[in-house]
């Protein structure tokens, strides 16, 4: 039972409990412009409220201009003429590199040992050894590290799962050739 009582309840001198702000997102820079690196950009921008492109670096000033512009990336999308000043770049929290294969050691270890998460692009690498100087890279760095995530979050994978049996199991590895 609550008491009663003829006063009004006492006014507390405690400060104001500030309203919870939401995570900024993560800052992505985009590391050349690929086809696939289109697609990446678009859906950052249209579903991923976590995530925003915060810039873009290609092997041309002009050609990450023109990348941002045919993606709709916000005006404050800093651009850069080289991957170097991609990496350099202090509003980028992790970079996305839709580099060919080839170039992945190469760019994810110099985005780690800069401090940037690193999503990769599949495949990840051309031999076990490349991938292991890849995350050696980003443990020594202290970053994320994150490939093949297309696949994984892409709505057909999730409609294959619905129409998988019940009694199929837990699937842990599909192994596909196209």
């Amino acid at each position: 039972q609550r008491p009663t009582s003829q006063h009004p309840p006492a006014m507390s001198s405690a400060a104001p409990v500030p309203e919870e702000q939401p995570p900024r997102p993560v800052r992505f820079g985009i590391m050349g412009c690929a086809s696939i690196a289109r697609k990446l950009a678009r859906a950052m921008l249209l579903a991923a409220p976590a995530a925003a492109v915060a810039a873009v670096g290609s092997r041309s000033e002009a050609k990450a201009r023109l990348f941002a512009a045919d993606n709709g990336l916000p005006a404050a999308a800093r651009l850069h003429g080289s991957y170097e000043a991609l990496l350099d770049d202090p509003a980028v929290d992790a970079v996305y590199l839709p580099l060919p294969t080839s170039l992945h050691v190469r760019w994810a270890t110099a985005a780690a040992a800069r401090g940037k998460h690193v999503l990769l692009e599949k495949p990840t690498a051309l031999c076990a050894a490349d991938l292991d100087a890849i995350l050696a890279a980003c443990e020594a760095g202290g970053v994320q590290f994150m490939d093949s995530t297309m696949w994984m979050h892409h709505p057909r994978t999730a409609k294959m799962r619905e129409l998988l049996p019940a009694d199929v199991g837990d699937v842990r590895v599909v192994a596909l050739v196209f």
